[in-house]
């Protein structure tokens, strides 16, 4: 490790440069460039034209960490806003193709619903609890912020997770360091029989405490909150509709996530549970009004992106000139192993354990790019080997949202996600200052 501010001057790269073990590395790793995949994936053509949608609900959330002064060092702690965006397309779809919008409109077409929290990180406890520390600080804080209600009337949010999750059998082993106690997690807290009397939060199970870091920045530990807190307000709004016996707001509502349909790291137990509400949400919605949730998620980046980008590659033209417009792919499970995320035939199917739905790969109407994920609500969806178009339902309408809302002003940029990232996103410099006023106001 060098020193601060030591650079490195290349001494060593003629040893590198010679060395035996970068030349046999650069002969065994497998090259495989995308000019060589000759077939395409499954190539869907669903009906298009026919949505009659009156709303589009989108979710979106942020994070920003940062130092805070509080006497000790590296202490840190985060902001976390999540935003949950009504846009009215009626205003959208009363406007005639050769008017330019008000800048007004789109205010007016936006209802926003939010959620904020702030969690501590490393060196931050509570001034009123003696014998606290950072983690049990933070435990307490997921705790407070899954009670939270999106809008009254609403679950909270750990109602959610409570409800879908009913029946689950697993314990919750203490955090005390040395205490091998396991205990069944109760509704809200429970008290373990060590002698540090620790109590124990329902959220505990969530696992997210285990990847604290009292040492080290936590950024990773408050991303996965904001990506399981994603999850968990998804289904309390789709719980509210049932709830309210609003089920016929679905044929006309799309709901959008920012980002896959899956849950990562610890938390991911929870995915397979979540598969089977939206499942049993969609089913019950399909009996009573012939149709299915419209529902997806869009990817912004990562590999499959990045894939797509290569098959939309001409020798001649260059980039975006292979693939025609409003083309979507379906890659089977095969096809992902062999040509985006290179794994042995053997090994478990890519996903199966994070992932909730299932991708496409799509070229727009003005051919920008995009990743999709529509969620696995059959026995065709969670088959990974299944291409046909009832394993993506309302796939014909998925795709002409993705039409319809596009929009240039970012690259691949895609609108109801561009304004709930508008109210979800905490510019960083504000967000460092109002953590560092936070902590200067505290007594």
């Amino acid at each position: 490790m060098p020193y601060p501010n030591e650079f490195s001057r290349g001494d060593s790269l003629w040893r590198l440069v010679e060395s035996q073990s970068l030349q046999n590395f650069n002969g065994t790793i497998r090259q495989n460039t995308i000019h060589e995949v000759h077939t395409l994936p499954t190539q869907l053509s669903p009906g298009r034209g026919q949505n009659d949608l009156l709303h589009v609900i989108a979710i979106d959330s942020s994070t920003v960490a940062g130092p805070v002064q509080n006497g000790y060092p590296g202490a840190e702690a985060a902001l976390l806003l999540l935003a949950v965006l009504i846009i009215d397309l009626q205003v959208l779809k009363e406007i005639k193709e050769t008017e330019i919008p008000r800048p007004r409109l789109f205010h007016d077409m936006e209802q926003c619903h939010t959620l904020d929290a702030v969690l501590p990180g490393r060196n931050v406890v509570r001034q009123d609890c003696d014998d606290d520390s950072p983690k049990r600080f933070f435990r307490q804080s997921v705790y407070e912020l899954m009670s939270a209600r999106l809008e009254q009337g609403h679950e909270t949010l750990l109602d959610s997770m409570r409800n879908i999750t009913e029946g689950r059998q697993s314990d919750i082993r203490c955090p005390v360091e040395d205490c091998e106690e396991r205990i069944s997690p109760d509704v809200g807290c429970t008290e373990c029989k060590c002698e540090r009397r620790e109590v124990i939060y329902e959220t505990d199970s969530l696992r997210l405490q285990e990847r604290f870091d009292e040492m080290k920045s936590n950024g990773e530990v408050f991303s996965s909150v904001r990506q399981v807190l994603e999850t968990l307000v998804l289904l309390n709004v789709l719980r509210y509709f049932e709830r309210t016996d609003s089920l016929n707001f679905f044929r006309t509502t799309a709901f959008i996530l920012d980002g896959p349909l899956a849950v990562f790291g610890l938390p991911a137990w929870l995915k397979p549970y979540v598969e089977q509400e939206i499942a049993r949400l969609n089913a019950k919605t399909f009996e009573q009004t012939g149709s299915n949730i419209l529902l997806f998620g869009v990817e912004k980046s990562g590999p499959f992106l990045d894939h797509l980008k290569d098959l939309d590659w001409q020798e001649s033209q260059g980039p975006g000139h292979r693939l025609a417009s409003q083309t979507a792919f379906a890659p089977d499970l095969a096809y992902i192993h062999r040509h985006i995320v290179l794994r042995d035939p053997s090994a478990k199917p890519y996903g199966q354990a994070t992932y909730y739905g299932r991708k496409l790969l799509y070229k727009n109407k003005s051919s920008q790019h995009s990743v999709l994920v529509t969620p696995m609500v059959n026995d065709k969806s969670r088959d990974l080997n299944c291409t046909d178009l009832e394993a993506f339902p309302r796939l014909g309408d998925v795709l002409d949202i993705m039409d319809e809302l596009s929009t240039y002003l970012y690259q691949d940029g895609f609108a109801p996600l561009v304004r709930a990232h508008a109210h979800a996103a905490i510019p960083l410099k504000t967000g460092a200052a109002l953590l560092a006023q936070l902590f200067e106001n505290t007594p």
